[in-house]
């Protein structure tokens, strides 16, 4: 049975070899630490205070934070293997360089995030708002934006400037003002969404699917002249 702390000094004694692993840490705030560079195997975060904490350079294995608040947390050039966020407050997160791996985002708020430079894997951003986030030079491969509630993914004015999308399910998605400039868009599903206002610019797409988009004259001749 996995080990319960409630209070900061319960975890830091935990903490060793900058190691912590195999607990569950609910109902209090931990935003004076700082896990840079930590190994974190099936820890489960609950109702936690982290803004603005270091997991910069960490290894996140099974990780869980549900009802956690995350704005401004750095996991700059962390790895994030097997990971869930739920009903967390990601504003101005932090994921430059990072690896994503099987990752999963449910219903979180990560307006103004930033996954500059990131490897997205086989992962799923479902019902969550990523209003102005940047993917710019980010490699996303395997991986879904979806509403569960039929309501529009929330991707209004995100940057994939320089990116590299694989596979990648954009359908439905509110894709208003996004920016693609100069991205390859490889089997990318975008079928039913919202681009209007939409820059491709220097982009370029292969097998990508538009049926029933929405979009501008702009973006209908940027999307037929590449």
């Amino acid at each position: 049975m996995e080990n319960v702390y409630e209070s900061l000094h319960e975890v830091r004694d935990h903490c060793r070899d900058q190691t912590l692993d195999g607990c569950l840490i609910q109902r209090t705030d931990l935003s004076v630490l700082s896990f840079e560079e930590y190994l974190l195997d099936r820890v489960s975060f609950k109702s936690v205070g982290l803004g603005g904490v270091s997991f910069h350079k960490g290894t996140l294995h099974q990780v869980s934070f549900n009802g956690a608040v995350l704005r401004g947390t750095n996991f700059a050039l962390a790895h994030v293997r097997g990971s869930n966020f739920f009903n967390s407050e990601l504003i101005e997160a932090q994921f430059v360089g990072c690896l994503l791996e099987q990752a999963r985002f449910y219903d979180c708020r990560l307006t103004n995030s930033v996954f500059q430079g990131s490897r997205i894997l086989n992962s799923k951003f479902s019902g969550v708002d990523l209003y102005g986030s940047s993917f710019e030079r980010a490699m996303l491969m395997h991986t879904t934006f979806a509403d569960p509630r039929m309501d529009n993914a929330q991707l209004s004015g995100v940057s994939f400037k320089n990116a590299v999308l694989v596979d990648v399910d954009l359908s439905t998605a509110n894709l208003y003002g996004a920016d693609f400039t100069d991205a390859l868009l490889v089997k990318v599903d975008m079928r039913d969404s919202n681009l209007v206002n939409a820059k491709f610019q220097g982009a370029r797409l292969l097998d990508v699917a538009t049926e029933r988009a929405d979009m501008g004259d702009e973006q209908r001749r940027a999307i037929r002249g590449i």
